[in-house]
């Protein structure tokens, strides 16, 4: 059983209420926001107490604090609550800036707390299910990869803060950040980035380009297509969704999120064809995401998503937003 704080109350801040609840129903949890309102809706809903921020780090009770708060607000809230002597799970994408991010990894490692960074779709079944198949060689090496991740502008933002690069980051830092994560734990390190993006809606005030593409090329020399949208139109049937698209030296792996769940698998042993479709038995990545968490902290042992791995993560997205504003192929290395 644990004492959990959660900073931040809009829509993660409830996805993660629901998980620690789901996970342990003893777990006493605490909740912060600056919206009294939605602290209280948040808490009522399950079974939790409002605090302030100054309250939690000074409750010895609370061990483990949860950061779902607008991307520029983690560096300053981690770092307290690990001098504070809590375990830290923050919410993707780390942080703005390389600088930031290693200042959080840095008071991880001094704290000697526990520090996760939720890059979540290292949880979701159809992804799991392409490393299965990736490491039983079921598709041989693969060397190109396409994937799709879009939906309507994020409006759920207090104050607009997705509309400003300056505290979202843009659709590459908030969005495709998800695919640069993935890729990079399947394919290795990225080696050189080629992006471009442009701004297509104009439901909502913005100095922040809405839409995406970006080119990775790993050192493997494996090749990648990226492409992040918050410029779909809104209520739409379907607001979200998202593709992949693995191609191997003996064949290839797909999903469509938006249109079904089912993953195909096409591909040649010893000469005959093979063609599978199946729908990867599903759960909740969030509750299995916070689920490893806890186990890291009890357990004592390495998180699944540290902060040097969430720095790596970050540095492909600002290669693609560097890329995009400069109009040129950019090497990881010029990011640091």
């Amino acid at each position: 059983m644990h004492s959990i704080a959660i900073l931040g109350a809009g829509m993660m801040g409830n996805v993660h209420a629901r998980a620690y609840r789901a996970i342990d129903q003893r777990n006493s949890l605490w909740i912060v926001d600056p919206i009294e309102s939605r602290a209280k809706a948040i808490s009522e809903k399950y079974g939790a107490t409002v605090a302030s921020f100054e309250e939690v780090l000074e409750n010895s009770s609370v061990d483990i604090v949860g950061i779902c708060t607008p991307t520029f607000t983690h560096r300053e809230l981690a770092v307290r609550a690990l001098k504070a002597g809590k375990h830290v799970f923050c919410e993707k994408p780390v942080a703005l800036t390389l600088e930031d991010a290693r200042a959080m990894d840095r008071a991880a490692k001094k704290s000697g707390r526990k520090f996760m960074v939720g890059h979540v779709v290292r949880f979701f079944p159809q992804y799991i299910r392409v490393k299965e198949l990736a490491a039983a060689g079921d598709v041989g090496e693969i060397v190109m990869a396409r994937l799709y991740r879009g939906g309507s502008f994020p409006s759920h933002g207090i104050d607009n803060w997705f509309a400003d690069i300056t505290k979202s980051g843009g659709v590459f830092v908030d969005l495709s950040i998800h695919d640069f994560d993935f890729l990079r734990k399947l394919l290795g390190p990225v080696k050189t980035v080629e992006a471009r993006s442009v701004t297509l809606s104009s439901e909502r005030k913005k100095n922040s380009f809405d839409h995406g593409m970006a080119i990775l090329r790993f050192e493997s020399g494996a090749l990648a297509h990226i492409e992040g949208s918050w410029a779909e139109p809104a209520g739409m049937p379907v607001n979200f969704g998202t593709f992949y698209e693995f191609v191997g030296t003996k064949g290839m792996i797909t999903n469509s999120y938006e249109r079904e769940t089912m993953l195909r698998l096409q591909t040649s042993i010893d000469g005959k064809p093979r063609y599978l479709q199946e729908n990867p038995a599903y759960f909740d990545p969030y509750t299995e995401e916070l689920k490893s968490f806890i186990l890291s902290v009890e357990k004592d042992r390495e998180v699944p998503v540290n902060g040097q791995e969430a720095i790596e993560s970050l540095r492909v997205a600002l290669a693609a937003n560097m890329s995009a504003k400069l109009h040129r192929s950019v090497e990881l290395s010029e990011v640091f």
